[in-house]
């Protein structure tokens, strides 16, 4: 007589399985859009957007900030913010060499920590986090605002709105931001 074992429900349905996974095909996958996030912010008329990784934070306008004396008139002054000093930089007077901006309710503060220098950006309007599709970015035609070109990074255009791509890391190596002393 033969002795025939019969194998452990366990190990049948780990056969199972295997012999399973050999033969699925699997469902087809559509390509993912590759989506580009950034925190959407307003200077006059201008439109910008920046990176979502380049924000630390954004906060609502500090109501006491202490005047530094000899800087220049973009220099609103430094803040504390939760213990961590910060100038607070008007980027409306710095870039686009208009008028000081206006604060109100819907003033913000970019926190930005930049190749080692921390500092706050007014600007007179936060619109959110912007999402949109990678492959929509315009890095050939150039920006409209002169005094821009230089952080540009491309642009996005969504609802009739075009949105230029701001670059933190080349506004914090220029020239113009790093000279606040007058």
């Amino acid at each position: 007589m033969e002795n025939i074992q019969t194998p452990s429900p366990i190990k049948w349905l780990q056969d199972l399985e295997q012999r399973t996974k050999q033969r699925v095909k699997g469902l087809p996958r559509p390509p993912v859009p590759k989506i580009w996030r950034g925190i959407a912010f307003r200077l006059g008329q201008t439109y910008l957007v920046t990176r979502l990784s380049e924000i630390r934070e954004v906060i609502p306008y500090p109501n006491q900030l202490a005047k530094v004396p000899g800087a220049k008139p973009w220099i609103k002054g430094i803040a504390n913010i939760r213990g961590l000093l910060l100038p607070v930089i008007d980027l409306n007077v710095t870039l686009l060499l208009g008028n000081s901006t206006t604060i109100n309710n819907r003033s913000r503060m970019l926190i930005i920590k930049q190749e080692g220098i921390d500092a706050g950006l007014l600007v007179e309007e936060v619109l959110g986090i912007k999402n949109f599709l990678l492959e929509t970015q315009d890095k050939d035609t150039p920006c409209k605002e002169a005094a821009i070109i230089p952080f540009a990074g491309g642009m996005f255009t969504d609802e009739e709105k075009t949105w230029t791509v701001f670059d933190m890391q080349a506004l914090v190596k220029h020239e113009l931001f790093l000279k606040a002393a007058l």
